[in-house]
């Protein structure tokens, strides 16, 4: 994941205020699983507008030092260079989030004065990721299966552009995905079974799933059970992690949770290693 901090964000770090917006800012300037967008022209613009400019060179420098700048970024001289930047890079760069505290732009960025935990707003998820990479809803979160429902729309909505979509399930579910029709999608699940028996049920339920989740759908199937226990979603630097079936996660099954989590693909390589025992079977 990459932000582009506006202004404020880097006035909030110099400010030594030590708030929560602070804290906030701190965390996501220095969690290793998050890139900073940062320009030449950019740097130049922060620097006439910052009076404690030294330290942010300071972070400047060790975002740098740890490999955490975006590289083969667009650079502009534009009068509105921030909305530029993103509007230049968002297509190029993986997960691109425009950050601020309260300053507007035209662009679609993520304001953390409009934080709403209570409703769950895509802000209150964005900046807890931000700063801490995870965040956990439970059935007692949603007083509807709708808001279930907008949740995890919102978490696929991130991306400006989603990318491959990899599920490991061991049962052949897609309550909830529905709006992921025709998306690059390859599904994981467990067939039991001789070979006719696996063959045949794989024709079912491969046919059930396009149905439902579009003809790009690809699923890779085993039989080995010690090979998938998982309910896991994978999907740009995102991961989904739930603790029951698709089917169950409603309100009037209080037994599940939903972590959400992101990582720099550390996981999802780990993970794809044991693709290998997987196989299509048409």
């Amino acid at each position: 994941m990459t932000v582009l901090p506006s202004l404020d964000i880097f006035k909030k770090y110099t400010s030594n205020t030590r708030d929560k917006e602070f804290n906030t800012v701190n965390n996501i300037l220095f969690n290793d699983n998050v890139n900073i967008l940062i320009t030449k022209n950019y740097i130049s613009f922060l620097e006439s507008k910052i009076e404690d400019f030294e330290q942010v060179q300071a972070l400047i420098m060790e975002l740098y030092d740890s490999n955490r700048t975006s590289e083969a970024t667009i650079d502009n001289e534009d009068d509105n260079l921030y909305e530029k930047l993103y509007l230049d890079n968002v297509n190029q760069i993986n997960c691109l989030f425009p950050i601020s505290i309260e300053e507007n732009f035209k662009i679609k960025h993520f304001k953390y004065s409009s934080i709403s935990k209570l409703n769950k707003n895509k802000e209150y998820i964005l900046f807890e990721l931000l700063k801490s990479n995870n965040i956990s809803f439970h059935y007692y979160d949603f007083k509807s299966n709708l808001q279930i429902q907008k949740l995890i729309k919102n978490i696929f909505s991130f991306p400006e552009n989603t990318g491959r979509i990899s599920i490991y399930n061991r049962y052949s579910e897609f309550k909830y995905f529905t709006f992921l029709k025709n998306k690059s999608i390859y599904y994981y699940n467990l067939i039991r079974g001789n070979n006719h028996t696996q063959r045949t049920e794989y024709i079912r339920i491969n046919t059930e799933l396009k149905d439902n989740l579009g003809r790009n759908l690809i699923l890779n199937t085993t039989r080995q059970t010690d090979k998938i226990h998982e309910r896991k979603i994978f999907f740009n630097s995102f991961i989904l992690t739930f603790d029951n079936s698709f089917d169950n996660l409603l309100i009037t099954e209080p037994n599940w949770k939903i972590d959400i989590t992101v990582d720099r693909g550390e996981c999802i390589r780990e993970w794809s290693k044991k693709n290998q025992h997987f196989r299509r079977l048409n």
